[in-house]
């Protein structure tokens, strides 16, 4: 919620500037996206003082990211059946199967 009680919307902006920094494609420096979009270094640097805004940057990063999960879980299960160990290590332990690994540690 936003000071006044009121639902916090992030501005046109604010939306532009974060979907050029979640956009793993776009390997700019963060002053040339922000740059971009017109908004002035300092505004983007009260901008991410925001929990709001950083908040909306993440939810936006999670969106991004889950969609990746069936692609990053493909190359995993192919290097470990190339016999990659620490693949397989690492797979073992995402699926609670290392003996290491307890479940309350997840």
């Amino acid at each position: 919620m936003a000071q006044n009680g009121a639902k916090w919307k992030p501005s046109q902006k604010q939306i532009q500037v974060v979907e050029l920094l979640v956009n793993p494609e776009d390997k700019r420096p963060k002053c040339e996206k922000i740059k971009q979009v017109g908004v002035p270094p300092r505004t983007f640097y009260n901008w991410m003082k925001s929990e709001y805004f950083i908040e909306y940057m993440n939810s936006r990063l999670d969106l991004y990211t889950n969609g990746e999960l069936a692609e990053i879980w493909k190359a995993l299960i192919a290097k470990c059946k190339r016999g990659d160990i620490p693949a397989i290590k690492l797979f073992f332990e995402m699926k609670e199967l290392h003996p290491s690994v307890k479940k309350d540690e997840w």
